[in-house]
């Protein structure tokens, strides 16, 4: 079934649910794929940008080969009121999967479903599911619900991606401002490895490498880029979120052409946000980083056992530039460690803006 067919057995088939059902909260089966549909359509309509939700067979399939590891909350009548699940997404290590989809029924979101969900998932799939190491959410910081569920849940908050949403994508919360979100990440197995420290950041992802039991063999990244060596980069625009994230795999002689040249796309393609992975894994990773400053970027994040094609590999850095100023909906942070982390990372803009000029945002007052 392709989506088209997919969205269109929906709209056709979409009814509410019955109100007040007591709800069972377990891994998805074969069988709960067109509920799965109905509420991922009940949620975005046609805008999700992920196919699988929405068809049946491919959802099916993503759960038997473990791209995906679904649980729901159903109810007797077998309607699901309730999903989130551990995917597959951005990362290159298929070890390392996202957590979120996190989502009710509108007749149950005055319930504990939500929270019910993500108790299940603490007790029966985070650090639990085969061939998963790493987990990380993004967690909104206009509010601090999704926040609160991550705190303690092993996940440690170790980024901020500031803006990384625009106002519309929370029509009806309230946001004013392009929203925030936290990156928090669990390290369920690590793979030992070299890591090289990207320059100036170095200090800053030392800082936070203590909140996981990890084994680096931690050096230095300023060795000179081979004059033979080739950048490995991959780029994605995404236009609704106004942000292009480009995948720095290997750092070549060719890096700064190559940044310009994304930065150049992101220009004409109307993005408010260019993000950058870096790879950790090159003793040359603080040359990179070096022209990344340079180019008006600042620290987002620290990401353990991001890369890696068909294994582990190297850890990343996310690091982000705003390409022209912005207005960010006011920061809710949850605990003291995680307005310290915001703290240096909104210094750490300003301080891009102020040594090379780069575009700096506006980060509006918490409502009252």
């Amino acid at each position: 079934m392709t989506r088209d067919e997919a969205l269109a057995a929906l709209k056709a088939g979409y009814a509410e649910l019955t109100p007040g059902q007591k709800l069972e909260y377990r891994f998805f089966q074969p069988q709960d794929a067109p509920g799965v549909g109905r509420l991922f359509y009940q949620t975005y309509a046609d805008s999700y940008p992920v196919d699988e939700p929405y068809a049946p067979d491919l959802l099916i399939e993503a759960n038997r080969s473990r791209r995906f590891h679904t649980i729901v909350a159903c109810a007797p009548d077998g309607s699901i009121a309730g999903h989130a699940a551990i995917y597959r997404s951005s990362p290159p290590n298929p070890r390392f999967y996202e957590y979120g989809q996190l989502m009710v029924d509108k007749a149950y979101r005055q319930t504990s479903a939500a929270y019910r969900l993500h108790r299940f998932a603490v007790e029966h799939l985070f650090g639990k599911a085969e061939g998963v190491d790493g987990i990380y959410g993004e967690a909104v910081c206009h509010h601090m619900a999704t926040q609160k569920m991550i705190h303690g849940s092993g996940f440690v908050a170790c980024g901020l991606e500031l803006g990384l949403m625009p106002e519309s994508a929370y029509a009806g919360e309230g946001v004013i401002g392009r929203a925030s979100c936290l990156y928090a990440q669990r390290v369920d197995r690590d793979t030992p490895g070299p890591l090289f420290l990207p320059g100036e950041w170095g200090g800053l992802v030392q800082g936070l490498m203590g909140n996981w039991p990890l084994s680096r063999q931690v050096a230095a990244g300023d060795a000179e880029i081979p004059a033979q060596a080739a950048s490995v980069m991959e780029s994605r625009h995404f236009a609704f979120a106004g942000v292009r994230r480009v995948t720095v795999r290997c750092i070549g002689a060719d890096f700064a052409a190559r940044l310009a040249a994304e930065l150049e796309a992101a220009r004409r393609d109307g993005a408010v946000v260019a993000q950058v992975f870096l790879c950790l894994g090159e003793a040359w990773a603080g040359r990179a980083a070096q022209l990344l400053r340079q180019a008006g970027f600042f620290f987002c994040a620290y990401m353990p056992l991001w890369f890696g094609d068909t294994a582990p590999g190297p850890d990343a850095v996310m690091l982000q530039r705003f390409m022209a100023p912005a207005s960010l909906a006011g920061l809710r942070l949850h605990t003291q460690e995680m307005q310290e982390l915001g703290r240096r990372v909104v210094e750490d803009m300003e301080r891009a803006a102020r040594e090379f000029g780069a575009p700096e945002a506006t980060i509006l007052p918490v409502p009252e």
